[in-house]
Formats: structure tokens, C-alpha cells, sequence
């Protein structure tokens, strides 16, 4: 208890560094970065003690914290935030320690108000995980949107950075909108807004209906679901790396939180269709998701696209968890909700690590257009070591955490397959299992062709000569990120038993050991992931097939490739759009790409003119639903500017008008 408290007074400390003299800025970054760091930390210790239960901190009657009461607000925590506390905490104190270094180049571009806002953000998140009623819940969640939204606009002087800004104010406003209206229509049903009482509402059935529905929207919009992502892929480059890091890792899964809050303990996760709408919506953003991610060439707009792919998995899981507990399958629904939790947890570390190896790029080379690196493994060795892991997690390969969410989806895919009373239901389960197959080969393509093209190679311009090593604090918070992802992806069960325990119950037919996780159906259904095992089996066959091989003939020997008798150049590199183009062949008809050939004449005084291939890839949730809405509402604007028309008399006589409507309705009454 003591300690979330001391961490929310360094976050509140630290927001203060906005109020330090000017000519003491790099001093105020210092101080304030390493109040948010141990107060990161903190919160990480007082959560993983109690989900973990390493030490003797815990409170009885299953609260990690007592209930604090001010007037209106009053912060509380169960087991279900407490887990979510736990992620914020880990990757706030990596990234932490990480924008020591990064954020410092900000000198003499508003470096104070970056670092205060940077701990004000962390301390929303942190408010928001431990509400304990739904007007504390909100106003925690408003500062959230206003300080990120604020740590967007950051850079402000450039145009790109205004319009991402502002698309993102408008978004989040409409979701928050909506999360509020979902809390109206429960508090109107219940004793108060406090969420014990929340969950004894007595919602009618089509009440019930509408608030479920302005909920999801509200956290689906938040967590980047399509097709309301469109404000993810512009906000995350306009955004400094460190918090496009938060951003990504902990900010989406506090939408997470959110949403099972809602499903959990106050609408109930038993209705069929509740179950259909989060699975459907999940594997959409999933599948699109990576495939837009594999056809960017922006390095954080590849991150960002990601992110969609991964929240589309966790509410794919999410939606699969819901349809087996409304067909009476609790046990295996656990597993589901399990898959939540377990890959919310290691989205956040892998995709705050691939942020930050995302800003160490930037950084050193100024640009953050994958065709222009190239042989970057030579000059920053540790960042090219750490993107490699996080590439490998996102990846979802052994080894690392990024395969233990996708496994246990899969294996609750399965049960649904299995629990499925009808042949619908079974025909959505299989066009499941080919999209999160597809989603998959897509995710391993996308980040292969991330690293090789980035980190690999030959240099693709000058950009690259200059390049150089992350500082040692942007190295440190990077490695913790990258030893989470390899340690969980050894030993799970740790992450496991959090999980169990943050669900309030035993996965009982699933367990996690040194050994990995077991999954146990019945006595004759046992599936089983064991990194250890597999990593075993992996040295042995090294040792049998490649040690008799040694020293033998049959190895290739290495030559330069031939190039009808001239060196390679590096102009003769796969490209990162060459590499994309078969996939943009085979998904021509969703991605439906614009060519432009453009012919420059006069471009050269011997060959005449020269040709240039653009190729660009339209948002088409963008183009098809958002801007014919902006235009409906500028024509309504445009309709209502006729009613006002700043005359004095005009507007008596509307008041004179609805003063007669009144009567006559009152008199009609």
C-alpha cells in the first residue's frame, strides 16, 4: 500500500519539472525522468509482490489496496488491475530510464514540459488502473488523452505533427464520449457510480445492449482496433520515441483493462452475440493490421500497424474467451481470458523495446524511412542485437515471450472448434484459424523484412555514415526489455501464475512449470509448450545432423555472387517495397495500392528525361467512412452558419419562437 502511494507522489513530484528555471532544463529532465523511473518501479514491486506472491505485502479480502475515499473519488485495486499495474510499472521503468538519454536532445525545445508531462502521464495511467468508481475512472482517463495528446503535439513546428495531434484529440474524445455514456446508463441503474455498485445495476436487457455497445466502441477506439485505428499509424511517428513506447505498450492495454472491467463486473461476459461482434472485430484489425504493417516502409508506422495486429489477437482471445463461457464452457473460457492477459503483457514489453530501437535509429541517422538504411548491425551492435529480439517476439517464434499469447488463442480457437453447437459457429472458428494463420506468416515476413532491410545489407544512402551507438542509459532500458522477452519466453510460468491469480481462478485443466505450459483438456487432450524441451530437442538435432558434417565437403563455399562480371552494388539490394510486392500482388483487391509513373523531361543534358515509379498505399477505412462523415459535417456546418448570423434581433426572435412552442406544447399537454 505504502509504496503505489510514495510512486504517486514521485509521479506528482516529478510533474513539477515544468515549474524549474529555464536555464536548469537539463537538470529538471534529470530529476524528473528518475522520479518517474522509481516511482515505475515502485508500482511494479507493489503489484508483482501480491500477483506474484514473492513477499509478505498483501491485504485481506482480496484488495491490493484499502479503498481511499476523497468526496467523490476513491482508488481501489483487485486482482484484475493489479496485474495491468504490474506491466505499466515494468516497461514505465525501462522506458524511463531510456528517455534519459533519448529525451535530453530535446534541449532547448520545451525539455521541462516534456518531462513533467511525461510523469503526468504515467501517473493517469496509474490512476485510471487503481478508480474505484466510474467519475474517478473518467477523470483520470480525460488526463490520459489531454497529457498524451499534449505529448503528441510535441513537435509542434512540424505541420505533419498538428494534424496527427489534433486527429488523435478529436478520437479519443469520441471514445472517452462514449465510455461516458456506457457509465451514465449503468449509474442510472444503480445505487451509485462506485464500481461495487456499478455491478449490481439493474440494467433492462436492451439497456444493457446500448451500454455494452458505447463500451466497446469507447475501448476499441482507444486500443486501435479497425476501424478505429486511424488516428494510431499518425499519432505514434508524430509522437517522441519514448512515448510512442508508452504509448503502444501500456497505453492500449489500459484500454484492455478497461473493457474486461466492463465485461467482467458490470455487463456480464455470458451474451452470445458480445462474444461474436469483439472475436469478429479482433481478427479483422489482426489480419489487416500486419498486412498494412508489411507494406510500410515508415519505421513507426510499421510499429504502429503492428500494434493494431496485436490488440486484434488479444481481442480475438478476448471475443473467444466470451463465446465459450455463453456456451457454459467456463474452464476453458479461462484459458481465453488467460491469452488476454498473457499476451497484453508481453505486447508491452516487445513493443516498447521495438520503440525505443525505433528511436535510436532516428536518432542516429535522422531519417526513419526503412529504404534508406541498411547495415546498421555493424555500427550500433547493441541496438541491432535488441532489435532482433523484439523482432523475433513480434514474430511470435520460440524462445520468446511473443509465442505465448498467440499459442494459447490458438488453443482456445480449438475449444471453441470442439464446444461449437452449431455449423456456423464452426465455420467461423475455421476462417479464424486461416486468418490467425495468415496473421502470423504475415507478422514473421513483416519483421524479416524489417531487420534485413534496416540492420543488414549494404548501406542504402548516406544516412547510414554517420550512424552510431545508443547512449548507455538508452542501451540499459532497452536490454531490460529485451531480457523480460527472452527470460518469459524460457520460463513462463511466472507470467502464467500472474495471470491466474489476476483472473480471480485456477486455469485448473492448464498449468505453467519451469517446464513450460501444460494444457490439460482431459485425460486424454494434452497439449504442451516447453521452450525448455524444445530448445533441448533443438541442440540435440544440431548435434546429430551439423557436428558429423564438420569438416566435410558439404558445406557451400561462400563467393561473391555473380553479376556478369562487375560487384554487386548496393543499388542492386531487395528493396523494402520489392520484398512487399508479391504480398501486394496476392492482396491487390483489399489493398487496392496507387501506381504513379511520372516522367521528368529535360531531367538530364545527355539522357533526356527520367522516370519515377511512386507507389502509395490509401487508407481506405479512412477514405470510404471518415472523410464522408468530415464532409456531411462540414455541409451541416455550413447549414447552420445560415442560422447564425450574429443579429441581435435574429436570436430574440428564436427565443421568441421557442417560448411560443413551449406554450403551445404546454397547452396541448
Amino acid at each position: 500500500m505504502e509504496l503505489i502511494f510514495i510512486a504517486l507522489g514521485l509521479y506528482a513530484l516529478g510533474t513539477c519539472s515544468f515549474l524549474w528555471p529555464e536555464r536548469w532544463e537539463r537538470g529538471a529532465h534529470m530529476v524528473g525522468t528518475l522520479l518517474s523511473a522509481g516511482a515505475s518501479f515502485l508500482v511494479f514491486l507493489s503489484a508483482a509482490d501480491y500477483m506474484l506472491g514473492w513477499g509478505a505485502f498483501s491485504l485481506p479480502g482480496g484488495w491490493l489496496l484499502p479503498v481511499a475515499a476523497w468526496g467523490q473519488f476513491s482508488l481501489a485495486a483487485d486482482l484484475w488491475s493489479g496485474f495491468f499495474l504490474a506491466l505499466t510499472g515494468l516497461s514505465g521503468t525501462a522506458v524511463s530510464i531510456y528517455a534519459l538519454g533519448y529525451a535530453a536532445h530535446y534541449q532547448g525545445h520545451r525539455l521541462r514540459l516534456l518531462t513533467g508531462l511525461w510523469n503526468l502521464f504515467i501517473l493517469s495511467m496509474v490512476l485510471v488502473l487503481i478508480a474505484g468508481d466510474g467519475f474517478t475512472f473518467l477523470v483520470a482517463w480525460e488526463v490520459m488523452a489531454l497529457a498524451s495528446f499534449l505529448l503528441v503535439y510535441h513537435e509542434n513546428e512540424k505541420k505533419a505533427t498538428v494534424q496527427a495531434a489534433y486527429q488523435y484529440m478529436v478520437m479519443t474524445h469520441l471514445g472517452t464520449a462514449a465510455i461516458m455514456a456506457s457509465f451514465y446508463l449503468l449509474g442510472s441503474a444503480s445505487e451509485s457510480l462506485s464500481f461495487m455498485d456499478l455491478s449490481k445495476n439493474g440494467l433492462t436487457e436492451n439497456l444493457r445492449h446500448v451500454a455494452f455497445a458505447l463500451a466497446f466502441i469507447g475501448f476499441a477506439l482507444k486500443s486501435g482496433l479497425m476501424p478505429l485505428h486511424v488516428w494510431l499509424p499518425n499519432a505514434h511517428p508524430a509522437a517522441p520515441s519514448h512515448v510512442s513506447a508508452l504509448m503502444s505498450g501500456v497505453m492500449l492495454k489500459v484500454a484492455v483493462y478497461g473493457f474486461g472491467r466492463f465485461v467482467f463486473q458490470f455487463l456480464g461476459a455470458e451474451v452470445f452475440a458480445y462474444g461474436l461482434v469483439v472475436m469478429l472485430v479482433g481478427l479483422i484489425s489482426a489480419f489487416l493490421g500486419v498486412l498494412y504493417a508489411t507494406m510500410e516502409k515508415d519505421i513507426k508506422r510499421i510499429l504502429a500497424y503492428s500494434s493494431v495486429e496485436n490488440m486484434g489477437i488479444i481481442f480475438t482471445a478476448f471475443g473467444a474467451g466470451m463465446l465459450l463461457f455463453s456456451l457454459g464452457q467456463a474452464g476453458l473460457a479461462v484459458v481465453a481470458f488467460g491469452a488476454v492477459l498473457v499476451h497484453s503483457f508481453s505486447h508491452s514489453i516487445m513493443k516498447s523495446l521495438m520503440f525505443m530501437s525505433a528511436g535510436v535509429v532516428m536518432h542516429a541517422t535522422g531519417t526513419k524511412n526503412i529504404e534508406q538504411l541498411g547495415a546498421l548491425l555493424k555500427k550500433m551492435p547493441w541496438t541491432g542485437v535488441f532489435t532482433l529480439v523484439g523482432c523475433m517476439a513480434l514474430s511470435s517464434l520460440p524462445f520468446t515471450s511473443g509465442i505465448l499469447g498467440e499459442w494459447l488463442t490458438l488453443q482456445s480457437l480449438m475449444s471453441l472448434a470442439d464446444s461449437a453447437g452449431t455449423q456456423g459457429l464452426r465455420l467461423l472458428v475455421i476462417v479464424a484459424f486461416i486468418l490467425m494463420g495468415l496473421t502470423g506468416a504475415l507478422a514473421l515476413g513483416c519483421f524479416v523484412r524489417y531487420f534485413g532491410v534496416a540492420f543488414l545489407g549494404r548501406r542504402r544512402s548516406g544516412a547510414v555514415l554517420n550512424a552510431h551507438e545508443a547512449s548507455l542509459s538508452m542501451r540499459i532500458g532497452m536490454g531490460m526489455e529485451a531480457v523480460f522477452v527472452i527470460f518469459l519466453g524460457f520460463f513462463p510460468s511466472e507470467l502464467l501464475g500472474a495471470a491466474t491469480r489476476a483472473l480471480g481462478a485456477g486455469f485448473g485443466s492448464l498449468n505453467g512449470s519451469i517446464w513450460g505450459i501444460a494444457w490439460l483438456r482431459s485425460t486424454r487432450d494434452l497439449a504442451v509448450y516447453s521452450p525448455v524441451l524444445i530448445f533441448v530437442l533443438a541442440l540435440l538435432l544440431l548435434v546429430v545432423l551439423v557436428l558429423p558434417l564438420m569438416g566435410s565437403k558439404v558445406f557451400a563455399k561462400r563467393e561473391i555472387t555473380w553479376n556478369c562480371g562487375t560487384l554487386p552494388t548496393r543499388r542492386q539490394q531487395y528493396t523494402a517495397t520489392g520484398l512487399s510486392k508479391p504480398l501486394r500482388r496476392a492482396f491487390t483487391s483489399i489493398l487496392r495500392p496507387r501506381r504513379e509513373r511520372i516522367f521528368l523531361t529535360r531531367e538530364h543534358e545527355y539522357f533526356g528525361r527520367r522516370l519515377e515509379y511512386r507507389l502509395s498505399l490509401p487508407e481506405h477505412f479512412e477514405r470510404l467512412l471518415y472523410h464522408p462523415a468530415e464532409h456531411l459535417l462540414v455541409r451541416l456546418a455550413e447549414v447552420l452558419r445560415g442560422v447564425q448570423q450574429g443579429s441581435v434581433r435574429l436570436y430574440i426572435g428564436y427565443t421568441m419562437l421557442a417560448m411560443v412552442l413551449v406554450l403551445v406544447w404546454g397547452w396541448a399537454k
